[in-house]
Parts: structure tokens; C-alpha cells; sequence
């Protein structure tokens, strides 16, 4: 039995974890994908200005003189690039023009897109006020005055520059995303903890329930095969010619009949209120005469074993199922009756009905399990029409409790 509860602590938990790793995955995934997009349309926004696409980053620029027209006194020189942007030139020297590329430089996640010169003219070509805006932003980096270069100085630049090249530094977002994972995966531990911890229980209540169904027909099969062994007994005695008074026999199989079919008529009630099929057919219902109603049946069990019955029954309407709360009645009437000492009281009032005996103290634990299922209590009994008692009379929407007095056990139904 206890490997189920295992099973199931490992099932859930690892359900949970995996869960979990999956969208963190897909989370990765998508970001990922995202920032790519973004970094490619901010570039192309920049070495191709008349690109529609909305810029998210500002990327930098890098641009690269060619060789033979490398002065060191020209803005474009080498002399002004940075290691980092060394480092760009190098990786990109063999890359084609106009790609998206995801690059490691100096310890630094970057995006990088490179545009050549016959790109460049091209772009140049469609719209010389684009290479303005394209290179206004380099030249008052580096130059001495905030004044843009004019279009023939423009030109120039354009003639001595071999390409050029956006990045876009993407360190700072991995960053963030690699400490919101952590954070992630601590949470996914953490909730397949828990899920492994709450799957254990709920599999040891399984077991539980398990054991307990086990007990409970093993039980019910012990009730059953008893009048059943009666019965045969009876009519093997009749059949051998053993036995002659056949009246007295045929009251003894009747009742022993009756009490076998009450017992499988509870079992087929219970499968069917579990069902969902059972509804309560409501109608107005005076209940002090409606309990001594349900009492009239007990007559002869309550003059052969001499117990005394105090009424006290006050006018009180309910809507109610007469059968079905019959049954519970019945059924509760049915306890108090088998354990009572002298007496039982029933009484109804204030929206309220009370069964009551005076039967001897039990324990806590047998009262707390009084109405569960499948429970067996320590003289073997199933308890089941206290169970069935509960359902009918919770399918009303009404609330039942028992509660040990000075004088025994009282059943209390709350009606509403």
C-alpha cells in the first residue's frame, strides 16, 4: 500500500517540475527569438532608413575606411576605433553584408549586421539626404563642433569608407533573463516540492480509503452471508423434514430476508446519491407529524426491549423529499434504538431536529468517524446507514453533526 502514496508523490512532483522547465524553456525560446527580431529591425532602421521596421534598440555604428585611404587625422581612422569595436571589425571581416548575426566579443553577447559599400551607394543613390541622417550621429561623436557635415563632405566619406557596421549590445537583457531563470527554477524546485508533498498525502488518503472500502466489504459480505447462512440452514431443516414449525421458520427467513435486503437496497442508494443521479422531489412537509410517522415502524422493537420515548415536538414546516428523509430518519432512529440503554428523545423545533439516546460514552475517534464511509467501528459494524443518513439528508442542503451528551449521543439536522 505504501508504494501508491510514493507513486504518486514522484508523479505529481515531477509533473509539476517538468511543467514548469517547459515554459521556462518556451519563455527562453520566445525572448530570445524576440530580441533578435528586435535588434534586426533596429538595425536595418539604421543602415537602411527608409526600412519600415520600428526601432526598439539604439544600435551602435562602426565605420570602417578602406586601407588605402586611411588617414590618421579623418574621423573614420582606426586610431579612434576601441578594442571592442576592433574585435567587431575582425569577427565581421568575412560575413556577408546585410545578415542578422549573434556573436561573443569580448565576453559580450552581441547582435551585429554588416552593410558594404556597394549597399551603402545603392541606399546612397535612392536618397542622399538618407546618408545625412545615417552618418550625423558618428560625426558629432568625433568631430570638434555639434554641425552636421555637408552634403559634399558627405560624399567624400562615402567614397573612402569600405563598410559599415551596426551592433547591438545584448549582455545587460541575457543578464536579466539568467537571473529571472534562476529564479525560476528555485520556484519550480520549490512547487515540486510542495506538489511531491501534496500528492504523498493525497495518495495516503487514497490508501486509506482503500483499506478502508477493503474492511467495508469484507464487512458487508460478513452481514450478508449471515442471513444467508441462516436461510439455507432453515430450508435445509424443512427440506429434511427437521423442522415442523413452519411459521415460526417462515418468520425467522422473512426477517432475516429483510434485513439482507435493507442491507443491499443502502449499498444500491449509496452508488446512486455518488452517481449524481438522485434529486430531491421537494414538497411541504409538517414534521412532528411526519416523525411519528417514522417512529410507528420502531413499535415493536421499543415495547420488547422496554425503552422509554419522550417526544417533544413542536410545529415545524420543512421542503423536503418525504422518502429520502424518511430513510435518513429512519436510518438515524435505527442507531439510536440499537445502542440506547433506557430511552430516546426526538425532538424538532427552531429549525432543528434531535435524536438522542442514553447509550454508553465512546470515544472521539469513533465519534470524528461516525459518518464516513466505509467505516468500520470496533464491534465490526459498517456504519453504513449512518453514511446514507448524511448524504440524503446533505442532498437537502441541510447539515447533520453528533455530538456526546451527559445522557448519550444526540444526532442534530439542521434544516437550512
Amino acid at each position: 500500500m505504501g508504494k501508491l502514496r510514493n507513486k504518486i508523490a514522484l508523479l505529481v512532483g515531477l509533473s509539476v517540475l517538468l511543467t514548469l522547465l517547459i515554459i521556462m524553456g518556451a519563455f527562453n525560446l520566445i525572448m530570445h527569438h524576440r530580441m533578435q527580431s528586435n535588434a534586426d529591425s533596429s538595425m536595418r532602421s539604421v543602415l537602411l532608413p527608409d526600412n519600415d521596421d520600428t526601432s526598439l534598440y539604439s544600435p551602435e555604428m562602426i565605420v570602417v575606411q578602406d586601407e588605402d585611404k586611411q588617414d590618421s587625422k579623418s574621423p573614420l581612422s582606426p586610431a579612434f576605433y576601441t578594442p571592442k569595436e576592433r574585435s567587431i571589425i575582425d569577427y565581421c571581416e568575412d560575413k556577408p553584408s546585410g545578415e542578422t548575426f549573434e556573436a561573443e566579443i569580448d565576453g559580450n553577447i552581441c547582435y551585429i549586421m554588416k552593410a558594404d559599400k556597394a549597399m551603402l551607394e545603392s541606399q546612397q543613390d535612392s536618397d542622399d539626404e538618407n546618408a545625412v541622417g545615417l552618418f550625423s550621429s558618428e560625426i558629432t561623436i568625433v568631430s570638434d563642433d555639434d554641425k552636421l557635415p555637408d552634403l559634399s563632405m558627405i560624399n567624400d566619406m562615402m567614397n573612402d569608407l569600405s563598410e559599415m557596421i551596426c551592433y547591438i549590445d545584448i549582455t545587460g537583457e541575457l543578464e536579466v533573463i539568467r537571473q529571472i531563470n534562476i529564479v525560476f527554477l528555485v520556484s519550480a524546485f520549490l512547487i515540486g516540492i510542495f506538489g511531491s508533498t501534496a500528492g504523498y498525502f493525497i495518495g495516503r488518503k487514497l490508501e486509506q480509503n482503500q483499506l478502508a472500502q477493503k474492511q467495508f466489504f469484507e464487512n458487508t459480505s460478513h452481514e450478508l452471508k449471515t442471513p444467508l447462512t441462516s436461510i439455507r440452514g432453515y430450508a435445509e431443516g424443512i427440506e429434511k423434514g427437521i423442522i415442523t414449525d413452519y411459521k415460526k421458520t417462515g418468520n425467522v427467513i422473512a426477517a432475516q430476508t429483510e434485513k439482507m435486503s435493507r442491507l443491499v437496497e443502502e449499498i444500491l442508494c449509496m452508488a446512486k446519491l455518488e452517481s449524481g443521479s438522485v434529486k430531491p422531489e421537494r414538497e411541504q412537509i409538517e414534521l412532528s407529524e411526519f416523525l411519528q410517522d417514522c417512529l410507528m415502524p420502531f413499535e415493536g422493537t421499543v415495547l420488547s426491549r422496554k425503552l422509554e420515548v419522550s417526544l417533544d415536538l413542536k410545529p415545524m414546516t420543512v421542503s423536503a423529499d418525504p422518502d429520502k428523509l424518511e430513510h435518513a430518519v429512519s436510518n438515524l432512529i435505527t442507531n439510536a434504538l440499537k445502542y440506547a440503554q433506557t430511552k430516546i428523545s426526538i425532538s424538532c423545533g427552531n429549525g432543528k431536529i434531535c435524536i438522542e439516546n442514553d447509550c454508553t460514552d465512546i470515544s472521539e475517534d469513533t465519534l470524528s468517524h461516525m459518518f464516513e464511509r466505509f467505516y468500520t467501528g470496533h464491534d465490526g459494524n459498517t456504519g453504513i446507514g449512518l453514511s446514507l443518513a448524511k448524504e440524503l439528508i446533505e442532498l437537502h442542503g441541510w447539515h447533520i453533526t453528533a455530538r456526546q451528551t451527559e445522557k448519550g449521543i444526540c444526532f442534530e439536522v439542521k434544516c437550512g
